[in-house]
């Protein structure tokens, strides 16, 4: 970790504490680490599944994707599920998932791989009730595309050679390098209509499709933008201090982000609670409600090669985790 970027997370927080002693500091009553050692790759995403958390991931050096399962203390990983790595995962809530990822990567919870017909990354996904949209794009030339498929159709492309990579879709809400907008329909078709003009945006995720929706994300520090009378409103992020890469919106005021160098906090519409001192300095791609407790998973995300999987938890009495290879 450069040693500006650690200056500036303890002016943030206040920590005063040297994490090369050894002696990192309180981290908050209710902030857990519970692994750093997940083999195989980093954890992107997490979704809900009946009494499971799954998580998917991989190698961030080109290398296999990765399929994580947690259920109650038990944490399972499958290694080398797909050829590259799987970026996000959505599904119905009724068993069925579609995780995508590099290269076009399609994997589904019965094992088929429907592929998108792309060369580009698919960065998120998700699964509504007549469309399985994907998103993506090129980080090379920055450019975005956004693909939608129905039941016994093919990939089909809604917008392509956008300026700007599409990181993440909520419901209609579509955000990227750049870009944000909602897919709509015109004469029977999906098509694209963007919000000009907004910073580099990470994820999105809403309470509703029309209030409480909030987009997270930075280049040197944190964004948040909540969507208020029809336009991106900014909302403080003093103290938190990194980009921001997922958030999670609870049905009531609170707000969950995470982000770079461990990254995790609450928003309860007008302060932050964050751990005194992160409790990893790993970076957390995802946040992701599952039962009573609030995960946080990534792990060494800017490392190509020999990268692990790092899950921190919010919530009382959360043993640590000890991932085993799935049989």
């Amino acid at each position: 970790m450069n040693s500006w970027m650690l200056m500036g997370w303890l002016g943030c927080v206040g920590a005063d504490k040297d994490p090369h002693t050894g002696d990192s500091g309180p981290t908050g009553p209710d902030f857990h680490l519970l692994t750093e050692a997940i083999p195989g790759g980093v954890l992107l995403s997490a979704w809900t599944d009946g009494d499971a958390m799954l998580m998917v991931g991989g190698d961030m050096g080109g290398g296999p994707g990765i399929f994580a399962r947690l259920e109650g203390d038990a944490l399972c990983v499958e290694a080398a599920v797909t050829e590259r790595a799987l970026w996000w995962i959505h599904g119905d809530g009724a068993g069925n998932w579609v995780a995508v990822g590099e290269a076009g990567t399609v994997l589904l919870s019965d094992g088929s791989r429907p592929d998108v017909p792309t060369a580009g990354t698919l960065f998120g996904v998700w699964v509504g009730a007549e469309h399985t949209i994907a998103v993506g794009g090129d980080v090379m030339t920055g450019l975005g595309e956004i693909w939608a498929h129905a039941e016994g159709e093919a990939w089909r492309l809604v917008a392509g050679d956008l300026e700007g990579v599409v990181f993440k879709i909520w419901q209609d809400w579509i955000v990227g390098d750049g870009i944000s907008g909602r897919l709509v329909e015109v004469e029977g078709s999906l098509a694209f209509a963007p919000i000009e003009g907004e910073a580099r945006l990470l994820t999105v995720r809403g309470r509703d499709t029309e209030s409480g929706v909030f987009a997270v994300g930075g280049l040197a520090s944190a964004t948040m933008l909540e969507w208020v009378g029809g336009a991106w409103v900014d909302r403080d992020t003093a103290g938190v201090g990194q980009p921001l890469n997922g958030v999670w919106t609870a049905a009531d005021e609170d707000v969950w982000v995470a982000g770079n160098f461990g990254t995790s906090a609450r928003w309860d519409g007008s302060d932050w609670l964050m751990p005194d001192f992160p409790t990893t300095m790993d970076h957390f791609h995802a946040a992701w409600k599952h039962g009573e407790n609030l995960y946080f998973v990534g792990g060494n995300l800017f490392s190509a090669g020999d990268n692990h999987g790092t899950i921190t938890g919010y919530g009382m009495e959360l043993p640590p985790l000890t991932p085993v290879m799935c049989k």
